[in-house]
């Protein structure tokens, strides 16, 4: 496979190019990033095996998409986003802009290119929204967030490739859970990694209400494995599949961080936040098809105790 990854050097982006050296049958992967993060770590210490390339543009711009994807490509994975579901209410024309023209721009190439037969494009459990109960992948989706409504479009737009291109291009949206866990392009927004920062250097964490809203959850190393994993795997083309390790409470959270994290404070508010939103998310069908996450809440949590691990001891004129 020649495989270009948008966004490649972000937060999942530079796990997965980690994942992908074990693929004996990937020759080169190509990098579109607009670098804006200068996350210029995510590309050091690349696994050998494969050629790489680096194409420094925006999704945004469909001459860079076509440029990236040049008359070698035959698989492309579509990471390139603005992630920070809070923020997409303030910013929602550049989340429009980045999240869904972006992906048109992608489909539009990809749909242009005759070489490419395979599209893999990051979705979010975020398009379905609060909801009552535990939602799959038939259940109705009410995004609370522009992030996941122009996700729900792009995703659309995704699967629509295999009949505009009469089933030559074979495209997959994964539904990922919040990720949590440390990457080469770490991202530290997302719930577990910022409450993990808060609690190790003591800056308060900030709960809604009880704390009983329970959110899925799926560790970026095995966010990477199950999109190396759809590669691999004809069963998943066509198709939408949540990727989710385990729905937890806040509280669930909470409760793990605090062995590990003795400066721990926690500030409960009833002012509207994001994580108030409470939903439960199956992932069996993937499960189904034989991907099985590997890591778990406690494990990521830990993991982030090992690297904060100067601020982990309790410090001065604290019991």
């Amino acid at each position: 496979m020649n495989i270009l990854i948008t966004g490649g050097a972000g937060y999942i982006g530079s796990q997965l190019l980690r994942a992908l050296a074990e693929d004996t049958q990937v020759d080169r992967v190509r990098i579109l990033d607009n670098m804006q993060d200068e996350k210029f770590q995510s590309l050091m210490n690349l696994p050998g095996g494969h050629h790489y390339d680096l194409v420094l543009g925006d999704v945004r711009n469909e001459d860079d998409v076509r440029r990236a994807v040049g008359d070698d490509t035959d698989t492309v994975i579509h990471l390139a986003a603005l992630t920070n579901a809070t923020l997409s209410f303030d910013r929602r024309d550049d989340t429009e802009l980045t999240n869904y023209v972006g992906t048109q721009n992608v489909v539009r190439a990809v749909q242009q290119a005759p070489h490419v037969t395979r599209l893999i494009y990051a979705s979010t459990t975020s398009v379905y929204g609060p909801t009552s109960g535990t939602v799959n992948e038939e259940s109705p989706c009410n995004p609370a967030s522009p992030y996941g409504e122009f996700k729900l479009k792009g995703e659309r737009d995704t699967l629509a490739l295999a009949k505009l291109t009469d089933g030559r291009v074979k495209p997959t949206a994964l539904r990922f859970a919040t990720v949590y866990g440390n990457s080469p392009g770490l991202r530290v927004h997302t719930v577990v990694n910022i409450f993990a920062f808060r609690a190790a250097v003591g800056i308060p964490l900030e709960v809604f209400g009880s704390g009983e809203q329970k959110r899925p959850f799926i560790h970026v190393n095995d966010v990477a494995r199950a999109v190396a994993f759809c590669l691999q795997e004809p069963r998943t083309e066509g198709e939408s599949f949540n990727v989710v390790g385990e729905n937890a409470s806040v509280n669930d959270i909470l409760a793990l961080i605090e062995p590990r994290f003795p400066r721990m404070q926690v500030r409960h508010t009833n002012k509207e936040i994001l994580n108030q939103i409470s939903y439960q998310v199956d992932s069996s069908k993937l499960a189904a098809l034989g991907f099985a996450p590997e890591q778990t809440l406690r494990d990521g949590i830990e993991e982030f105790a090992q690297l904060y691990g100067a601020f982990t001891r309790t410090p001065l004129g604290v019991a």
